[in-house]
């Protein structure tokens, strides 16, 4: 997960970062792709950032974000589970440009007993485990005593795997976003940023071989939720002519909005996390779908 302390708007989602700026400004070092399948009532965008200019406007590493959004993601709906599962294995053939690894190891991240962040530890357990696929759930330092990288490198260096991919819970900055989309990217990821508890990344930097890191949103900030709400009452309040609280916020920015509604929340409001009633039974539909296309990616490689 990722905090970006600059405008402290929780997201981990690279598609959210370019929508800080309007869809007809250019970013120097940053190509966007979109495309809608109607059948699937699904959007795909393709985030590419591909040099520290666009890195430095997105606040993301260079490398490639493949977003997959849908409101069905979430349904459980083993037909629909499918071809999700098929989109997300094509979707990781694309993003390691048809390189084959010999082996994998598949990291589920998180804490398996707290619903919201159990998304990785619930994946793994659903993998098929064979020729040239290793799988660990090394839970969080809370429970081992070990930061969650140390373990990770110990079992690399036991195991030697081509090729690493991590899944693990994100945040969003969009309440319409959680629990409704996939992101895929190989840039890696940094174990419990997106709550302001950054640990040591999990990328091909640190651990010196590619590493995918597949992630959905499960929680959005308390501020985001107090900022959406404020938004939709100036949408409504500006149809009522010479309305004052309107122009109170003409000259403000997204951003200085929601700096301001976020100053004005209690402490205990500011650091709350907020996550659908139903994350149970949710939880237990994208771990599926995700470990249904993780296996068929393993199958195409190893058998």
């Amino acid at each position: 997960m990722s905090f970006l302390e600059n405008n402290n708007i929780y997201t981990d989602l690279a598609l959210e970062e370019r929508e800080r700026f309007k869809e007809n400004v250019e970013i120097e070092g940053v190509k966007i792709n979109k495309k809608y399948d109607e059948n699937m009532h699904m959007t795909t965008t393709v985030v590419d950032i591909f040099n520290e200019k666009g890195a430095g406007e997105m606040g993301k590493p260079e490398g490639c974000y493949v977003t997959m959004e849908t409101k069905l993601l979430k349904d459980n709906d083993d037909d629909f589970r499918k071809k999700i599962a098929e989109e997300l294995t094509d979707n990781l053939v694309t993003i390691m440009e048809k390189q084959r690894p010999e082996s994998v190891l598949i990291v589920g991240l998180g804490n398996l007993y707290a619903t919201p962040d159990a998304l990785g530890p619930k994946t793994v357990e659903k993998i098929e485990i064979g020729k040239g696929v290793y799988c660990v759930s090394p839970g969080v330092l809370s429970q081992t005593g070990m930061e969650t990288f140390s373990i990770i490198k110990g079992i690399i260096n036991e195991v030697n795997p081509d090729l690493v991919i991590a899944i693990d819970s994100l945040a969003a900055r969009n309440v319409r976003r959680i629990t409704t989309t996939i992101q895929i990217t190989d840039t890696g990821i940094t174990p419990g940023s997106g709550i302001g508890n950054h640990r040591k990344g999990i990328n091909q930097e640190s651990l010196n071989r590619k590493v995918i890191a597949i992630g959905v949103p499960m929680v959005v900030s308390g501020a985001t939720i107090v900022n959406d709400t404020m938004e939709n009452l100036i949408k409504i309040l500006s149809s009522v002519k010479n309305n004052s609280v309107v122009k109170l916020f003409e000259d403000y920015t997204e951003q200085e909005k929601y700096q301001l509604f976020e100053e004005l929340l209690s402490e205990e409001t500011e650091q709350m996390f907020v996550t659908p009633k139903d994350v149970d039974e949710i939880v237990e539909n994208l771990s599926t779908t995700i470990a249904h296309g993780l296996n068929k990616y393993c199958r195409e490689l190893f058998n």
